[in-house]
C-alpha cells in the first residue's frame, strides 16, 4: 500500500517486476548464437532439407477470385523492384 514503508519492497517482488529486470539484463546479455549473412542469396543458415523440398504452390480458382469483393485493393498497384528489373533485361 501507498506510504508503507515496506510498500516499495513489495512491489518490487511482484512476479512482474521480477520477469522485467530478467529480460533487462538478458538484453544486455551477448548471445552465443550470431547468425551471418553474406549476401541477399545466402541460404547458409537454412536447412538443406528445407532447401531441397520442391515447392507447392497454392491453387488459385480464377473463378472464386472473380466472386470475391476486391474493392480494398482499388488503386494500389505494386510491382517488386527485383522483378522490373527481370523484366527490363
Amino acid at each position: 500500500r501507498r506510504g508503507r514503508r515496506e510498500s516499495a519492497q513489495e512491489i518490487t517482488s511482484w512476479p512482474f517486476v521480477l520477469f522485467w529486470k530478467k529480460c533487462q539484463s538478458l538484453s544486455q546479455s551477448v548471445f552465443p548464437l550470431c547468425l551471418t549473412q553474406k549476401s541477399a542469396s545466402d541460404y547458409t543458415n537454412f536447412d538443406r532439407e528445407f532447401l531441397s523440398e520442391k515447392p507447392k504452390l497454392s491453387y488459385s480458382d480464377k473463378n472464386l477470385i472473380e466472386s470475391m469483393d476486391q474493392s480494398a485493393f482499388d488503386g494500389f498497384s505494386f510491382i517488386n523492384p527485383k522483378f522490373e528489373q527481370i523484366l527490363d533485361k
